[in-house]
């Protein structure tokens, strides 16, 4: 299981137009260039999304079936556990 393919995959669907169209329209182009299993290459050509928001959400959800929610460290891909964000202390300008 390679979550963090997956992870580049989005990353490269966010910043790349091409690349987003062709996992929007037509995955199967463009899953093979990536170490996947045949599992998540399927999982990949079968989301069905309308905007790349969605395709993530899809895929996120089905990352969590997958290792149960807790199965790969918290259960979003990454070992770690981070707490609750820290307040922002906003810098408050003068105008001039």
């Amino acid at each position: 299981m390679s979550d963090q393919t997956l992870n580049n995959i989005m990353c490269m669907a966010l910043i790349d137009g091409k690349f987003r169209d062709s996992l929007l329209t037509n995955p199967a182009n463009v899953v093979g260039d990536f170490d996947l299993d045949v599992e998540e290459q399927d999982v990949l050509k079968a989301i069905k999304a309308d905007s790349v928001t969605e395709y993530a959400r899809k895929l996120h959800t089905w990352m969590l079936q997958r290792t149960g929610g807790n199965g790969n460290g918290n259960g979003n891909g990454h070992r770690k556990t981070y707490g609750p964000r820290q307040p922002v202390h906003r810098l408050h300008l003068r105008p001039s």
